[in-house]
């Protein structure tokens, strides 16, 4: 994976996707489809020499480089203090994963069954979200910290939006893994802002 600032600012942006799909299904049952595709699809890339492979030039990261973009430059209030939250947890939540490798193994082998169902249904099929959320559930969910999502109970309870949520932050997880081996820490969202931001502005111009 390289190392490029344009890689690192795709990876978070992936995360920032991920998560805000997962509030928004939580808060309202319902998602951009393009967008957690995007999510989806970056699950089973697993072999690629950058970001752009991963998120196809960033064209589908366009909702995650906006957020960053606002997460980075406007005062927050409690959806983006939320979402950023959830942001800061998947990373650390990517952490413990690296550090067991056990699970890091049952992740790696249940994302390729998951796959080949997705060669014969497609990548939001209700059979394929089900095989990753309960992935998640079996892995990444009890490792610390546990990700909680806020929302209404009424779609927090309905098995298709908690399928999607789930599978939403095994992407997210996926994205912070290219975060850090593309050279991304905690470290730079304090001491580098301004320069994610000046590169997601670059990225979001070169969409335009």
């Amino acid at each position: 994976m390289t190392q490029s600032y344009s890689d690192r600012v795709l990876a978070f942006a992936g995360i920032v996707q991920a998560c805000q799909c997962a509030q928004q299904i939580a808060k309202t049952g319902m998602v951009d489809t393009d967008s957690l595709t995007c999510c989806i699809h970056s699950i089973f890339v697993i072999d690629a020499d950058n970001c752009d492979d991963i998120y196809n030039d960033g064209d589908q990261l366009k909702r995650g480089l906006q957020s960053t973009t606002d997460l980075l430059t406007i005062a927050g209030n409690t959806e983006r203090n939320e979402l950023m939250r959830y942001v800061i947890g998947v990373i650390q939540l990517e952490r413990s994963l690296y550090k067991k490798p056990s699970v890091l193994d049952e992740v790696a082998a249940g994302i390729s069954k998951a796959q080949l169902q997705s060669e014969h249904f497609s990548m939001l099929h209700t059979n394929v979200l089900a095989s990753l959320a309960g992935l998640y559930s079996d892995t990444l969910s009890n490792l610390k910290p546990r990700i909680m999502i806020n929302g209404e109970q009424m779609h927090l309870t309905h098995p298709d939006n908690a399928n999607k949520i789930r599978s939403a932050l095994l992407a997210a997880v996926r994205a912070a893994v290219l975060w850090r081996q593309s050279g991304g820490s905690r470290l730079q969202l304090l001491f580098s802002r301004k320069r994610y931001l000046t590169e997601s502005k670059r990225l979001i111009n070169k969409l335009n």
